[in-house]
C-alpha cells in the first residue's frame, strides 16, 4: 500500500457487501452496491437479479424492469435459455400488472413446445390480478390462455363474468352460451347462475332452478 493509500473494492467484494448489506434489510445501501458493482461489469445477469428486486421495493419500478430485462436477455445471449426464462417469470410476479412479462413468459415456452406451460403461465398472471383496476389486464390473459387452449372451464367461466363486470355482456354471454349446451351437473350450474347474474331473467331463473334440482 503506496503511502497509506486504501485500494479500491474489488468487484467481488463490493457485491459481498451488498449481499451483506441486502441480508440486513440495509436495501438502500444494496442497491448502491450492486450498482456499483455493475459499473465494472454492466450485464452481469446474476447482479441484476439481485438487484432488480431491490429496486422494485424501493419503488424504482422502471429501473427493476430494465435490470431484469438486462438479465435475461444477458443470458439469452449466452444461450441459458432456462434461465432467462426463469428471470422473466420473476419479474413477472414482481410486476403482475405488466402484461407484456406474462406474455413473454408464455411465447418463451410456446417457443419451446411447451404449451401447456405456456396456459398455466397465463393463468397464473391472472390469479395475481384481483383489484378491479386490473381487470382489462386480467382479460387479457384469459383470452390468450383460452385461445391456447379453448376447453378450459373454469377460466373460461371467469373471463365470461370479467367480461360482464365490464359492461361487455354481450361477450360474456357469447362465451356462456355454448357452455349451456353442453354442459350438465354442477358445471351447468355454474354457467347458469353466471347467465343469470349478467342477464337477469324469469327465464334465466327457471333455467338455474331446474339445473339446481335436476342436473339439466
Amino acid at each position: 500500500m503506496l503511502f497509506g493509500k486504501k485500494a479500491p473494492p474489488t468487484r467481488s467484494e463490493l457485491i459481498t457487501e451488498a449481499d451483506r448489506a441486502r441480508s440486513k434489510g440495509k436495501l438502500k445501501k444494496a442497491v448502491a452496491g450492486y450498482r456499483k458493482a455493475l459499473e465494472l461489469e454492466p450485464k452481469d445477469p446474476a447482479v441484476h437479479v439481485k438487484l432488480a428486486p431491490l429496486l422494485a421495493r424501493t419503488n424504482e419500478h422502471e429501473a427493476a424492469l430494465q435490470s431484469f430485462r438486462t438479465a435475461a436477455q444477458s443470458h439469452l445471449d449466452k444461450g441459458f435459455a432456462d434461465k432467462a426464462l426463469a428471470v422473466y417469470t420473476q419479474a413477472a410476479e414482481t410486476f403482475p400488472a405488466q402484461v407484456a412479462l406474462w406474455q413473454q413468459v408464455a411465447q418463451m415456452n410456446l417457443s419451446r413446445g411447451h404449451r401447456a406451460d405456456a396456459v398455466r403461465m397465463l393463468l397464473r398472471g391472472r390469479l395475481y390480478l384481483r383489484r378491479k383496476a386490473e381487470r382489462p389486464v386480467a382479460i387479457i390473459l384469459l383470452k390468450e390462455a383460452l385461445t391456447l387452449d379453448p376447453a378450459l372451464f373454469a377460466p373460461r367461466l371467469d373471463l365470461a363474468r370479467l367480461l360482464a363486470s365490464q359492461g361487455q355482456k354481450a361477450e360474456a354471454m357469447a362465451l356462456l352460451d355454448p357452455m349451456e349446451k353442453s354442459l350438465e351437473g354442477a358445471q351447468l350450474r355454474q354457467v347458469r347462475w353466471a347467465m343469470l347474474c349478467v342477464t337477469p331473467s324469469v327465464g334465466a331463473g327457471w333455467r338455474w332452478l331446474r339445473a339446481a334440482l335436476t342436473g339439466r
